[in-house]
């Protein structure tokens, strides 16, 4: 009978991790007319005007923005209207990291840079932050379209990073645009 218990301790400890880190399904996103392209994890849905308003207020919604059922992880897409050259996103990483200090002394930033996906160049940066119970990983990472600047905005709840970092990590690989 020990031995028995013994064993199925041991197979669900050889699983957990294998079931923790499981891969997390994608599916294609094409947004603008077909201008940008980009793998969304197929866990995320469509968010709620509802979830949108309760999260961020008087924000506007952004063109493309999904959710897990619970809030804790977000994917939001969103064009601005600041022009920038490829050659600029360096500079305008940092110029978003100052602003987010200002306003966040508690942002605490992990990484950041600029580098070429797909033949093209991407900036982002990874930072920390906290909300009123918790801590909240973000991950933004921007790149060029039509000349104006694309912002991608991925979180979600710092004891979830495990899980999901990987995952965003893919997004921003997957990245395509005309």
């Amino acid at each position: 009978m020990r031995k028995n218990i013994l064993k199925s301790i041991l197979s669900v400890a050889v699983l957990i991790p294998f079931i923790s880190f499981a891969q997390i399904k994608m599916e294609k996103i094409n947004l603008l007319n077909g201008k940008v392209e980009f793998n969304s994890p197929t866990e995320l849905t469509k968010m709620t005007d509802e979830m949108w308003a309760l999260k961020y207020h008087n924000r506007p919604k952004p063109t493309f923005v999904v959710s897990d059922k619970n809030g804790g992880v977000n994917l939001i897409a969103d064009t601005t209207n600041q022009s920038a050259s490829e050659s600029q996103l360096g500079l305008w990483k940092d110029f978003q990291i100052e602003q987010l200090k200002k306003n966040r002394p508690d942002l605490k930033v992990l990484n950041g840079g600029v580098k070429v996906i797909n033949g093209k160049k991407v900036g982002y940066f990874k930072f920390i932050t906290e909300a009123t119970d918790q801590k909240i990983f973000n991950y933004y990472f921007f790149t060029i379209v039509d000349g104006k600047i694309l912002l991608f905005s991925f979180n979600c709840i710092e004891k979830l990073r495990v899980n999901w970092e990987k995952s965003a990590d893919e997004i921003v690989t997957s990245l395509k645009t005309k």
